[in-house]
């Protein structure tokens, strides 16, 4: 028994040495590349020291350095911080291997809607276009397209552009996405017939630089007004006046354009004179 309890230790104290004579070959780090969205966010990076036949060297860790810090910074344990927009290599090293991953910084603070919540009036299957802005940290807007998600699609799916269609009645949430980055609007899908919209103003007059609102009004199959109501609005010169998707439009320059506005299939129209 003793004879046993010798061989064992001995065979740990080779097994150990073997271990240390090891060199480290190759540094596998996971992710391999990486985008951080948002200043001050931050990413993990994890790393295997190995050797030549792919083993891990157990207790043996890199050290990591950033080739702008002013961008990505990362510290002793190889989590990296986002500071500022732009793109930064790390690198892990240790003894005469290195690796490199390329990190991206994209500067997304908030995504905000033009309103928090929307109405969904018409038979299932109406379709209604969402618009939101991606803001930075200046809130500035960023030319990125988000990802978008229903949180039940049993009452409102969502496109890949953002076109909300109506499945069952009920209240559910739209959400746009852009990395860890996240805004929701509210849509209150309800099941009626539309037989005619009205817009009110019918006609309306701005100096360039004024806005004006729009209101439209949806009438069902029996004639009554159906209030708070939200569809597509679009300008025929967005030039001489643009419009939100609330109603509300901003005139540009001298001149005249129709606003239009749908939902369900039934259409309005008035007239915006902008001098």
């Amino acid at each position: 028994m003793q004879f046993r309890s010798r061989a064992l230790v001995l065979l740990s104290v080779v097994g150990m040495a073997a271990a240390c004579g090891r060199k480290p070959a190759t540094i596998d780090v996971s992710p391999k590349k990486v985008t951080i969205y948002g200043v001050e966010r931050a990413q993990r990076l994890n790393a295997r020291v190995l050797d030549k036949k792919g083993r891990p060297l157990e207790g043996r860790a890199p050290g990591w350095t950033s080739s702008d810090g002013t961008t990505a910074e990362v510290d002793a344990g190889g989590r990296v911080v986002a500071k500022k927009a732009g793109k930064a290599t790390i690198t892990a090293s240790l003894e005469n291997v290195s690796t490199e991953i390329p990190v991206e910084v994209v500067d997304v603070s908030t995504i905000e809607f033009g309103a928090p919540s929307f109405a969904l009036v018409g038979p299932a299957g109406t379709s209604l276009p969402l618009v939101c802005k991606v803001l930075d940290s200046k809130q500035s807007p960023v030319d990125i397209k988000p990802t978008w998600s229903s949180a039940d699609p049993k009452i409102a799916t969502v496109s890949d552009a953002g076109v909300v269609t109506s499945v069952g009645p009920g209240t559910t949430n739209i959400v746009a996405r852009v990395g860890d980055v996240q805004g929701a609007a509210e849509i209150r899908v309800g099941l009626q017939a539309i037989s005619r919209l009205e817009l009110r103003p019918a006609t309306a007059l701005v100096r360039v630089g004024d806005a004006q609102r729009f209101v439209v009004t949806a009438y069902g199959a029996d004639g009554q007004a159906i209030p708070e109501v939200s569809a597509a609005f679009q300008s025929s010169n967005p030039a001489v006046a643009s419009v939100d998707a609330s109603g509300l439009a901003t005139g540009h320059k001298a001149g005249a354009a129709t606003i239009q506005v749908e939902l369900a299939g039934a259409k309005a129209e008035a007239s915006l004179l902008v001098n």
